[in-house]
C-alpha cells in the first residue's frame, strides 16, 4: 500500500460519526492510585458506586489482560471528579476520537454528539476539519464544529491505564490495556435533533460509523427506557443506511438486556459490525455458540466464531481487530476484498502512530509509523489462517472472497492504548469505502 495514495483517497471524504464523545481523564495505575482507592471491595454487578468497587474492577481487568468498561453512578462520578487528579485529559468517546483522527488525516467527518461543551471542543486537534449537523428553519445544515451549539456540562470518563506486568490491588497485569469508568448522563438517549433528516444526512456522507449504543441507560428521568431509545437508534441507522454504508460499533455493556436489544433491533440495520476480542466473546456467549476447540490456534477459532456469529446476526460483514492482526468476514454484497485490505493496511499505520505518541496529529505521523514492522505474531496468525482456508497469503495479508486478514504494526511500549481500536475501526472502514467509491 502506498501511504500517500491512501491519504489522497481519504482527503475530503465525508464520514458521519455519532453518537458518543466526551473528555477522558487519564490516570496511570500506580501505588498512589492504589492508596487513593483502598482495598478492593465486592466485584460490581451494576454501576460503580464506591472506590472499593472501582479497585475490584481495575484488578479484574488487569488479571484478564483486555480492556473493560463500567458505568458509574452520578454520585461516584462526582466523587472522582472532585477528589482524583488526572495525569492528563484528552478527547474521548468513540465518535469523538474517530472524527478527530479522520480530520487529522485530511478526511471530512461529520460529528454528532451530546453535551458538546467548550471544554470538550478544545480537545479536538483539528476542529476546523469537522462539521456538526443542525436543523435551521426546518433544513439540515452542516456547521463547522466551532459554530456548533454548546452545552454547559461536560461528560467525563476516567481511563485507568496499565502496562503488562504492572501491579495494583494484589493483581499483576497480564497485558497492556485500560479500564474505563464511564459517566452516563441522561442526555445520552440516542435521540438527536436531526433524526427526521437522517435520510438526507446519509446522502451527504460517503459512509457512517455509529457508536455509543452500549452507553444507553436502562431508564431515564422522562420515563423513557433503553428499549425505546434503541428502537429510535435503529430507525436512524436504517434511514442513514438508505444512502450510505453503515458500520455499527458494538461496545461492551454488562447489561444483558441492553445487549439483547442492541443485537435484535440495531445490528440488523447495519451493513457491518465492528468488534474486538472482548466484544466477540461476549456476543458469542450471548448467542449460545460454543468455542470451537478442534483448531490448534486462536486465529482459526476466531475466524470460525466470526463466521458463525455473522450468520446468526444476518449482517453483511463483521470487522474484528485484535492487537496483532485485523480480520473481516463478509458476503458477496459487501465491499471488494482489495478495498477491505487497503483499509486494514492503512489502519495498521494509524494504530502504530497512535500507540507511539498517544495521538495522531497529522498525516506526517503515519510516515514515521511505517518503520514499525508487522507483528511477528500477526504474520504467523495470518499465515495459519491462510493455510486453514487454503487461500494465498502475501506479506502478512489475506485478501480473498469472504475473508481479509492483515497483520498489524505493533509498538512494544505504547504511549497510550486509549482509542487505538477506535482509530483502527474508523480509518479502515472509511478508506475501504473511499477506495470502493473511487473505483
Amino acid at each position: 500500500m502506498d501511504l500517500q495514495t491512501a491519504l489522497d483517497t481519504l482527503t475530503d471524504y465525508p464520514v458521519l460519526c455519532a453518537y458518543n464523545a466526551n473528555v477522558d481523564a487519564i490516570r496511570r495505575v500506580d501505588t498512589d492510585l492504589e492508596t487513593f482507592l483502598g482495598p478492593p471491595g465486592e466485584s460490581p454487578n451494576g454501576r460503580l458506586d464506591s472506590r472499593g468497587e472501582l479497585a475490584a474492577a481495575i484488578a479484574a481487568t488487569m488479571a484478564d489482560g483486555s480492556g473493560d468498561e463500567r458505568a458509574m453512578t452520578s454520585a461516584f462520578a462526582a466523587d472522582l471528579e472532585s477528589s482524583l487528579t488526572a495525569d492528563e485529559q484528552r478527547l474521548g468517546g468513540q465518535a469523538g476520537i474517530m472524527s478527530d483522527v479522520l480530520s487529522s488525516l485530511g478526511g471530512a467527518p461529520v460529528l454528532y454528539t451530546y453535551l458538546l461543551s467548550e471544554r470538550q471542543r478544545a480537545q479536538f486537534i483539528h476542529a476546523d476539519g469537522i462539521r456538526f449537523p443542525v436543523v435551521e428553519e426546518g433544513r439540515l445544515a452542516l456547521r463547522p464544529l466551532d459554530d456548533a451549539p454548546t452545552a454547559d456540562r461536560t461528560k467525563l470518563n476516567w481511563i485507568f491505564e496499565f502496562d503488562d506486568g504492572d501491579t495494583c490491588c494484589g493483581t499483576t497485569a497480564t497485558d497492556a490495556s485500560r479500564f474505563i469508568a464511564a459517566s452516563r448522563p441522561d442526555e445520552f438517549d440516542l435521540h438527536t435533533p436531526v433524526d427526521d433528516h437522517a435520510v438526507e444526512l446519509g446522502e451527504r456522507v460517503g459512509c457512517a460509523v455509529l457508536s455509543g449504543f452500549h452507553s444507553v441507560n436502562r431508564e431515564y428521568e422522562n420515563a423513557e427506557t433503553f428499549e425505546t431509545c434503541l428502537d429510535n437508534a435503529a430507525a436512524f441507522v436504517r434511514a442513514v443506511g438508505r444512502n450510505a454504508r453503515v458500520q455499527v460499533e458494538l461496545g461492551v455493556t454488562h447489561d444483558p438486556d441492553v445487549r439483547r436489544r442492541l443485537r435484535e433491533v440495531v445490528v440488523p440495520e447495519a451493513d457491518v459490525v465492528s468488534l474486538d476480542s472482548r466484544e466477540l466473546d461476549q456476543l458469542r456467549d450471548d448467542l449460545g455458540l460454543s468455542t470451537q476447540e478442534r483448531h490448534d490456534h486462536a486465529v482459526t477459532r476466531r475466524y470460525e466464531t466470526l463466521d458463525r456469529v455473522r450468520e446468526r446476526l444476518g449482517v453483511d460483514a463483521l470487522s474484528f481487530h485484535a492487537k496483532s492482526y485485523f480480520l473481516a468476514t463478509f458476503d458477496d454484497g459487501y465491499l471488494p476484498p482489495t478495498a477491505v485490505k487497503e483499509g486494514f493496511d492503512f489502519a495498521a499505520c494509524v494504530a502504530a502512530a497512535k500507540a507511539e505518541d498517544g495521538l495522531v496529529t497529522g498525516a506526517a505521523d503515519l510516515g514515521d509509523a511505517t518503520r514499525f514492522e508487522r507483528a511477528a505474531e500477526g504474520v504467523d496468525a495470518v499465515g495459519r489462517l491462510a493455510a486453514h482456508l487454503d487461500v494465498p497469503s502475501v506479506d502478512g495479508a489475506i485478501a480473498s472472497p469472504g475473508v481479509v486478514a492483515v497483520a498489524n504494526r505493533v509498538v512494544d511500549n505504547p504511549a497510550s492504548t486509549v482509542g487505538i481500536g477506535d482509530a483502527v475501526s474508523v480509518t479502515s472502514f472509511a478508506l475501504a469505502n473511499a477506495v470502493a467509491d473511487e473505483r
